[in-house]
Formats: C-alpha cells, structure tokens, sequence
C-alpha cells in the first residue's frame, strides 16, 4: 500500500513542477520546510502523510530538473539553429516509418558527430520523399540543418515542447529525399548500445514479415485496419475509421493496449504450462506456473517492441512483467500495485511522460477498472451452498460476464471524459455501448486471430495462416462496419474544455459516483462516498460557470495573435461574450492542422464554444488551412471573404463545406458590437446602382493580386483600434491609405504586420498612415521565406513602433478597457 502512495505523491510533485514551470531553484529553497514539516508530522506519529510530502517534494524536483532546457556539448551548440548544414553520422534507433503510402517518412537517429566531433542526441529526421532501405542499427550519414525542438506558446495550452521532450527527441532534421539518407558500410554501433539496434532490427523484420503475411490473406481498408489493431501501424487509418471509433468512444483499440498483450501473455503462459505439464516427471524439477510466467515475459517485451513501443503499450507491458514476476517469486500482486510499479519505471525515465496524452488516460482508465470494477460487479450470496453457488453460476455466468464488461466499459468511460475533454473539447456518451460492441470483438477475435494467423503465415506459409487470418479479416469488416454506424448515428458532443483543477475534481467525483452505485449487505450507501462525489462535481460546475460569467461579465476587448507557426490567426474577444476568429493558420504541404491542434483547443480552453463572424483575409494556405476544422465543429453565425477564389480549389471546397453547414456568407460591412466597432477597409469594388449613383462593396477588383486582395478589418473599441490588414503588398498599402480620402480612419494603435514582414510590404506610406504604437508579425520561427525581413524590421524601429513576434514571443495578447 505505501507503494501506491509514494508513487501518487511523486506524480502529483512532478505534475505541479512540470505544469506550472517550477524551476528547480525554487525547489531547492522549498527543500527544507518539507523536510521540517515531515519531522514535525513524524514527530505527531503521521508518519505515512510525512513520507508523502518528501516523495512529493521528490517529485518537484525531479519534474523541475527535467522540464529544464537541455545543455548541449560545444560541437551540438555550434550546430543547432543556425542556417548552415552539418554533416550527421550515427545510427538508426528507430523506423523509418512511412507517413502515408504516398508521401516521405520519418525515423530517429542517434547522433554520434557531427562534423567529426563526438556528439549525443536523438534526432527525428523527416525526409520529404521516399522511404530509405534502413533498419534500426543501420549506421547512417546525412547533410541537414538541426532545429531544437521548440513548442508554439498560446496562453491555456500545454507546452507541446515538453510533450516532444517526452518522447525522447532532443533535436529536429529535415532532408530533401531518402538517397540524402547513406548507409555508412562497415561500422557497428558502440557497446552498451550494441544489443539496443539489435532487438529493435528483429521486431522491424517481425513486423514486416507480419504485415506481409496479412496482406497476403486481406487487403483494403479491412487489412489497414488489421495492420492497425495488430501491429500498431496507425499511419494510414482512415480519418473516417478514426471518427466511428471516436464517436463509439472505443479510439483506444486503434492502439496497442493491455488486452493486446495480455492476449500474447495467455497463449504463451499457457502454452509452455502445458508442454512443461505434458513431458513426464519434468514437472518435479521445474514448476510450470513459475517457468511459463518467465517464459512469457520476453514474449511480451518483444511484441511491444514490434508494435512501437507506444507509451500505453509500455505501461500495460510493464504491469503484466510485474504481475508474472510475482507469479514466478510465488507471491499474489494487486493490480494497483503494477500499476504503481508501472508508473514509477516511466517517471525514472522521464518525468516528462506525466504530460503525455495517452499517459494520462490508460493510468487513469487501468485504475479505473481495477478499483472500481470490483465494486460494480454483483458477488455471489454468502448465504448460498456450493452447491446452489455452481448451479446458480452456470446460469447466469454469461449474463454476469456481459454485466462485467458493461461496467468495465462504464468505470473506464466516465473516469476517463474529463481528460478526453481536457484535451479535445469533446464528450461521448455512446461509449459505453461502443465499447460493449467493439472491445469484444476487437480484442478478442481480431487480435487473437489476426496476430496468430500471421505468425504462422509469415512462418510456415500461407495456406497455414489463411484460416485465421479469413477470421480477422471477417472480424474487422464487421469492426469497421459497426464504427461507420456509431460515426452516423452516435453523437459527439463538442464542449468548453474544463481547466486542470476541474478535469481533476470531475474525475475524482465520477470515481467516488460509481463507488457509490454499489449497495453494503444492509441495502444503505456510503455516506461520506456521496457527500464527496457531490462535493467534486459541484466544485467543478462552480468553477466552470465562474469562468464562463468572467467571460462574459468582462468589459474589455482581447484580441490574441496565436502562435501557430508560419501562417495569420487572431482570436478578437468582444465584451458580452461575442467572438471573431480572423484566419485559421495552415501549411502549405498539409502536414499541420493548426485548426486542430491550436485554435480549437485554444478557443474550447477559453470557454468559447461558437463565433459570430469567421473572417478569411484571403485563400492562401498558411491562411485558410485551419479553418476547415473550425467551420466543421463550431456553430459559426457568418462568413466573411473578400470573395477572391485565389486560383485555390481548397477556397471553393472551404464554401461548400460552410454551406453545407448552413453558415451565411455574406459581404462584409460595417458591424457594431457591445461597444465595438468592425469595419472592413477592402478590398473595394465600384458598381453603379440602377439610379446612376457610384457605390461601392467590399470584392476583389480585376487585376489585383491574391495578396492585395487580402481583405482588411479595423477593430475599434474604447478608444483604441487594431487593425488586420491580412498580406497586403505596396499596392494594396496604397490603397489602404488612400481610404482617408473617403472619410475613413485607418489610424490604429496596434498594427498586424502586412504578409509577416516581407520585403514588399511595411511601406512607409502605410506606416505614416496607420501610425501605431505596437507591431505583431506572425511567422514561424526559423521559417523558410526568411521572414521577417531586417530592413522590414528596421522601418518599425526607426519610428519607435514596438514590434512582437509570434516566432520569438509566442502568442501577444491585447487588452483594451473602456474609458
């Protein structure tokens, strides 16, 4: 017992020290009052509560210490984040691993020098296309620039820095093609390291031998799926397979997970017991329990290798290790206590992991059916005979059976929709019956079959692993078919994301909720268990409505320049709770969804959960990429465009799938807001109305260029004005100006820096005119158009224009109050 504790206090120090960016300084100094209170609590016999605080305080330090930046020797120093290419040799850990069946690849490469010099990182390499002849061990050289890992800073969001440091990569490479990828002949790799490359060579070549042995029985969209659930090659799913699944709340059998190994650990516990059982007196020398558990044990670390060694898979692995050590040693381990011993090996290796999604949900969901399960599941009657007890258990044992997985699927579900909403901003309530359907038929007849009918395909060949591969294949259309129904018919529901204290305080209440469903023999409940789970979820609504009345009751206007990399987003607060999203971000290759991964979860954190107006400057990628995302799942009262197409056949599918939405687009005019003004400053076009007058709209006159044709917005507010002016260029900066001839103000106290910093634009007509206090250029760091130009910046300086950088500052926020 003392074990779960100590391992819950260290998660909770680290967990604070990484969330909240303790340095280990502060550590250091808050190191003796936790060694004074746990001797004055030792002193008052608390002993437990005093080992508490100093694993807790453990666990500050060692979190502070690894949320640190890394220090790199002399040779990784003078190489990183400069523009000049460095000669890479070292070897291949892992991959490389295809990103899609059309696309390049990615691997990781241990760094042993770099221009000669003897350097140490791991490096994730992307190579743009192909995929190289390589396996893990392969020493290799290549030519590349190399990229720290750096996070994208947006005000409520995890930094996603960290979440890479997690996963062991210290350093980003890029190359043009895999021939820029050599194979170094005749070199081996260093001891201790020689047996890593070695393994992880054998599970490469299991796994394709794997995986051609399924393709050989079932193809399509069946045989990805089995390549999926089996081998763990999640790459190709389909998006559309990944929403049934979502939507039957059931995404976790797209992964290697525990039932996935504990498939492996009973065929190969029980089939060693039975040959140990089955030869005559061997049983006198050697136990068969005890030697089919050890046998078992490098059957599951190798399967988890084959499968990628995911962090859910190397948890679940980790727990089966301990549970078959103690049936070797003889001794009886609680579930809780493998998953302690599971958590403490992964925080020894990195503190970091306690960020990782996919961390937090299988330790969050194992607890959850090995507590709480139990509780659930009806027992027999104490006052029943054997014999009545056998009886009664033969009839209703498959009931109880089917009752068990209900409640597994219930305990697992509940607990984990707090963190599922944390981070995605989404509910399922059919989870429940989807994983009742699914996890059945995934995990036990698919995997078992699939992964079986491939062993002795790749083995003996393929009329031996035929039959049960023809099972799989039947059990993952029928999977696929179920997923495509939940897809069409389950809802999803879309909400705020609840902050860490509410994600928290609602899985503890839902915890102590299913606790309480179980009656004691005398009919009653658990009182102080009800009090408590009312406690929680009330804490929680009390702080999510506080937040949404902030929200709401505030009386100042926030506009946020997110960070989101190369590309234009802004979220602009308006007060009353009115919102304006102003370009979505995007990349030009598609390899980054900002919609998904920063503005979403930015505005679901902020509690916003619909938009009055979604305004597009203009159809460029780094523009309009994220923006899909945003228009398929929030309510979105009005579209604004400048109506230019921009030669982009994503810009008419963008409005097709907005009117299919039932989102108007109207032309842009001038709106006023709860005190806020918004008023489009072009592009115009001229038209004459049917009584001869000149009038003018907001459109893409004939000739202008994309960027000229950006539209550009003036928001005003107490005051004080920003103005959005998209990527205009000198033409478009002309006109801009211009627009003070027809009586309108561009005059504005924050400017957003025209096409993020170009060359072309910035003019100093448009900078006389605009006349702002503050400069934001949103770009990406270390981008590739170089941006933002250094003569750009200098006409900022020259005139004493403060001038903010996505790239360098993360996202800016500004806050204007009423006078």
């Amino acid at each position: 017992m003392r074990l779960n504790w100590w391992v819950g206090s260290l998660c909770v120090g680290a967990a604070l020290a990484v969330g909240f960016g303790i340095g280990p300084t502060a550590v250091e100094i808050g190191a003796p009052l936790a060694i004074c209170a746990a001797r004055w609590l030792i002193h008052r016999q608390r002993a437990t509560w005093a080992e508490g605080i100093v694993a807790c305080a453990i666990g500050f330090y060692v979190g502070a210490r690894a949320a640190e930046a890394p220090e790199w020797p002399a040779p990784l120093v003078a190489a990183i984040d400069h523009e000049q290419k460095a000669s890479v040799e070292g070897w291949v850990w892992a991959g490389p691993d295809p990103t899609s069946p059309r696309e390049g690849s990615r691997m990781r490469v241990a760094i042993e020098r770099i221009d000669g010099a003897p350097a140490r990182a791991l490096v994730a390499l992307a190579i743009a296309t192909g995929t190289p002849d390589l396996l893990p061990g392969d020493a290799v050289q290549f030519v590349a620039a190399l990229r720290s890992v750096r996070g994208l800073a947006n005000p409520g969001l995890p930094d996603s820095a960290l979440q890479v440091r997690a996963d062991g990569v210290d350093l980003f490479a890029g190359v043009g093609s895999a021939t820029a990828v050599r194979r170094l002949r005749g070199r081996e790799v260093g001891f201790p390291w020689r047996v890593v490359p070695v393994i992880q060579r054998a599970a490469t070549r299991v796994r394709r031998a794997l995986g051609q042995a399924i393709d050989g029985v079932v193809t399509g969209q069946a045989g990805t799926f089995l390549h999926t659930t089996v081998l763990g090659e999640r790459r190709n799913t389909d998006a559309t397979v990944e929403d049934g699944f979502r939507a039957a709340g059931a995404t976790h059998v797209l992964s290697v997970s525990g039932l996935h190994l504990a498939a492996v650990a009973v065929v190969f516990f029980s089939g060693v017991r039975w040959a140990l059982v089955a030869v005559p007196r061997l049983p006198l020398w050697m136990e068969p329990r005890a030697t089919a558990a050890l046998a078992a044990i490098p059957a599951i670390a190798f399967y988890t290798l084959v499968t990628g060694s995911a962090i859910a898979t190397v948890r679940s692995a980790i727990m089966m290790v301990v549970g078959l050590v103690g049936i070797a040693l003889g001794r009886r381990n609680t579930p809780v206590v493998a998953i302690a011993a599971a958590v403490l090996f992964m925080l020894g290796w990195s503190p970091l992991v306690i960020l990782d999604i996919s961390f937090q949900l299988s330790a969050v969901s194992v607890l959850a059916l090995a507590v709480l399960v139990p509780r659930l599941v009806p027992r027999d009657r104490p006052s029943e005979t054997r014999a009545a007890t056998a009886i009664r258990g033969w009839l209703v044992r498959p009931g109880r059976w089917i009752g068990g997985l209900a409640a597994a699927s219930l305990a697992a579900g509940l607990t984990t929709a707090p963190i599922v909403a944390h981070h995605f901003g989404e509910v399922t309530p059919a989870a429940p019956l989807g994983n009742l359907v699914l996890v059945p038929l995934v995990e036990f007849v698919l995997v078992p079959f699939g992964l079986v009918g491939a062993t002795v395909g790749a083995t003996l060949g393929k009329p031996f692993g035929l039959p049960m591969l023809s099972v799989a294949g039947w059990a993952s259309r029928a999977a696929l078919w179920l997923a495509e129904r939940f897809r069409g018919h389950a809802p999803v529901w879309l909400t705020r994301s609840p902050n860490v204290f509410e994600t928290v305080t609602l899985c503890l209440g839902a915890a102590c909720t299913l606790s309480v469903l179980r009656r004691r023999p005398d009919g009653s409940r658990s009182r102080p268990l009800t009090v408590c789970a009312a406690l929680l979820v009330a804490a929680a609504t009390c702080s999510s409505v506080v937040r949404e009345m902030q929200r709401r009751w505030s009386r100042n206007l926030v506009v946020t320049f997110l960070d989101i990399g190369q590309g234009d987003a802004a979220v602009v607060q308006i007060p009353g709770g009115g919102t304006v999203l102003i370009d979505g971000g995007g990349t030009y290759d598609g390899s980054f969804d900002p919609g998904a991964r920063v503005v979403e979860p930015f505005l679901r954190a902020h509690g916003i959960t619909h938009l009055d107006t979604v305004a597009l400057s203009h159809p460029h990628p780094d523009h309009l990429g994220g923006l899909h995302r945003i228009v398929a799942r929030f309510p979105v009262h009005s579209l604004w465009t400048s109506g230019d197409d921009g030669h982009n056949p994503d810009y008419a599918r963008f409005l097709a799938e907005a009117r299919a939405r039932g989102i108007p687009t109207p032309v842009p005019a001038h709106w006023e807001i709860n005190g806020a003004v918004i008023e489009p400053l072009g592009p115009f076009v001229a038209q004459r109305t049917p009584d001869g007058r000149a009038e003018e709209h907001i459109g893409a006159p004939e000739g202008t260029t994309v960027n000229d044709a950006s539209l550009i917005l003036r928001v005003a507010f107490g005051g004080r004005a920003v103005l959005f002016t998209g990527d205009i260029e000198a033409n478009g900066e002309g006109e801009l100006a211009g627009r003070t001839s027809v009586g309108q103000s561009v005059a504005s106290d924050v400017l957003k820096v025209p096409h993020h910093g170009s060359r072309t634009s910035s003019s100093a007509e448009l900078l006389q005119a605009v006349h702002p206090e503050m400069a934001i250029i949103s770009l990406g760091w270390r981008n590739r158009f170089h941006f933002p130009r250094p003569e750009v910046v200098e006409r900022y300086q020259a005139r004493n224009i403060r001038v903010l950088r996505t790239d360098l500052d993360g996202a800016v926020t500004v806050s204007i109050a009423t006078d």
